[in-house]
């Protein structure tokens, strides 16, 4: 196995650890300590991939309640725009850093993959969930993650654990209002068929195939949950 850290691994640690434990954070402050070291640096790419991945991995330790500060941070560094120079945008995976939130995405879909039960046994999971959702809320979409979530929930087995319904009840209790719009809509992300938001197994037997959310998605989500996921 390496032992070789990620560039500013240390770093970026201490900075959340200040930024997260301070009773009055400066997160002007925060925000120009972690955005300095990317846009200076001549690995931007490499030294981006660690801050976020310490941005995540901290949420992943706090309830969702509690990533309040972490929502801030992640919004703040997008409200940055493009720096360090308007007039030539840094570039990284097709994304300009600071408007597109280059590499947050593809970093978020790795929690999502390594936190996924049974991998985890504790709130792990949950939080990971509570975050991607939140960060919703907050203008960042995650959604497709969040279907994931409730189908492997809710669409899959007729037992569910209890740390399965957990992380998809943090998109219910996020996201209300916008399930139901996106589900009212027929929303979906890459076509009726799209296999990457298609429903599952239970949903499949009874003869449901439109990918993305539908009102009958929704509908058999509430019912699952009324019934405790226990048996369909």
């Amino acid at each position: 196995m390496s032992t070789v850290q990620p560039p500013l691994s240390g770093y970026y640690r201490a900075l959340m650890r200040s930024y997260l434990t301070t009773a009055t954070p400066d997160l002007a402050g925060t925000v120009h300590a972690f955005a300095t070291p990317i846009e200076k640096g001549a690995d931007s790419q490499d030294r981006l991939w660690t801050a976020w991945g310490e941005v995540i991995r901290q949420a992943s330790q706090r309830a969702p309640e509690d990533q309040t500060r972490l929502i801030d941070l992640v919004v703040a560094l997008r409200d940055r725009g493009v720096r360090p120079d308007p007039a030539k945008p840094q570039v990284i995976w097709g994304q300009t850093l600071w408007t597109d939130l280059p590499l947050l995405n593809s970093q978020m879909r790795e929690a999502w993959n390594w936190a996924a039960p049974p991998e985890t046994s504790d709130y792990t999971w949950r939080n990971v969930n509570g975050f991607a959702a939140r960060l919703t809320v907050a203008g960042l979409d995650f959604s497709l993650l969040g279907l994931w979530t409730i189908r492997s929930s809710l669409e899959e087995t007729t037992q569910v654990s209890t740390i399965e319904l957990m992380a998809a009840a943090e998109w219910f209790k996020y996201l209300t209002a916008q399930l139901r719009q996106w589900s009212e809509a027929d929303r979906q992300f890459d076509g009726s068929d799209d296999p990457a938001s298609a429903p599952g197994k239970l949903l499949l037997k009874e003869g449901f195939s439109q990918s993305g959310f539908s009102a009958t998605r929704l509908s058999y989500w509430q019912r699952r949950i009324r019934e405790g996921s226990t048996q369909r």
